[in-house]
């Protein structure tokens, strides 16, 4: 049990999405090591606030009560040093100390793909969300959200009825009687795979935990997918949380007048590949096969066994076999900036062209011979 009461007292200590952790186990041996080093050697550090020293400076008695919560509850803890905590997680700037955990420990250890949203879904984004996810589960793939209302629910049921795992990061205490009509959906998530949180119990929601909590959805995964979603949002916060943390991004094209789009066309502007199902995830991140194609295009290398659609072709032939800058190609083709971005997305996820910095393309030529 001591060990436990060492990370929660850290974790109370230094607040949620600390990024001192790091430095803290660089310094000592144990974070038992450190809560015995006292007062004099923690001002010494000179990287903590009065506040968080002041914390510091508390007994155990508030992680005792914790611990004890847990177990009467039958949550378990998963701190930083055990061989449960996912390794994903462990590579973030700002890993948690302690992951709370309803349901299996051992999902979070699978690979993990978030797939993120607005609460505020169409039917068709709801829908995309439901097979992707279902999809990759059925491929042995952990689907990650949390557990909102919208794209996230739609997920979790994928995942679900695939009979997969499924992992839910929840912005508060996991007992918190937060969004309650979707507690049955929490308790379904428990038996396919595990509802996790950083808060310790009965830790209610706050606006501000969301983002802190997002860290973890990114952290916790090797691909982030977002399908419908504003400019200013969490599934945008998320997005960029994963590019941060050297993940990748992946979105679902969304038609321009739907006002959900904004954030979607954001991320593929900066760089956010498009996908339209999950065999381009598993294909890019995942290395499963994808399809082949057909055809060959008037003035490129013959491959007979590449089929080319209509749209990429016109594109391609705009192109010719040379670097081109987006612009250059917006005016080449008269398409809209939006329309050919996700064009050209599609096209390097199926291997047709290769991106480079600066927003420049160019033929993969190793694709026709």
């Amino acid at each position: 049990m001591s060990n436990f009461l060492y990370w929660i007292w850290l974790q109370n200590a230094l607040g949620f999405g600390s990024n001192k952790l790091s430095e803290i186990l660089f310094r000592v041996k144990s974070v038992e090591e450190f809560y015995h080093s006292g007062l004099s050697f923690w001002v010494s550090l000179s990287i903590f606030t009065q506040s968080e020293i002041f914390r510091l400076s508390e007994s155990l008695d508030s992680a005792k009560k914790i611990y004890e919560k847990c177990v009467r509850l039958g949550y378990k803890i998963v701190t930083y040093e055990s061989e449960k905590f996912p390794e994903m997680l462990k590579n973030i700037p700002n890993p948690p100390c302690v992951l709370y955990v309803s349901g299996s420990c051992s999902v979070l250890l699978k690979r993990c793909v978030a797939v993120v949203g607005s609460r505020n879904a169409t039917i068709y984004g709801t829908q995309m969300a439901y097979e992707i996810s279902k999809d990759l589960a059925k491929s042995g793939i952990t689907v990650v959200s949390g557990g909102a209302f919208g794209i996230d629910s739609s997920a979790h049921k994928g995942a679900i009825d695939a009979k997969g795992n499924t992992v839910a990061v929840l912005a508060c205490g996991i007992d918190y009687p937060y969004l309650v009509k979707n507690s049955s959906l929490r308790e379904n998530i428990t038996s396919f795979g595990a509802v996790v949180s950083e808060y310790p119990p009965g830790y209610q929601v706050r606006r501000f935990n969301f983002p802190v909590r997002n860290r973890i959805i990114s952290g916790l995964s090797q691909s982030t997918i977002v399908i419908e979603a504003r400019k200013k949002s969490g599934a945008i916060i998320t997005a960029n949380l994963a590019a941060e943390q050297g993940r990748d991004v992946f979105v679902v094209p969304v038609q321009f007048e739907n006002p959900l789009s904004e954030g979607i066309n954001a991320l593929i502007e900066d760089g956010a590949k498009v996908i339209t199902c999950a065999d381009d995830i598993l294909k890019e991140n995942f290395h499963v096969s994808g399809e082949n194609a057909n055809t060959d295009i008037k003035g490129m290398p013959k491959k007979t066994s590449i089929n080319i659609p209509e749209n990429f072709k016109f594109i391609l032939d705009k192109m010719g076999n040379r670097k081109v800058h987006i612009d250059e190609l917006r005016n080449l083709t008269k398409m809209p900036i939006y329309k050919l971005s996700v064009e050209l997305s599609k096209m390097e996820l199926k291997g047709f062209i290769n991106k480079f910095p600066g927003k420049f393309y160019k033929l993969n030529i190793e694709k026709f011979n």
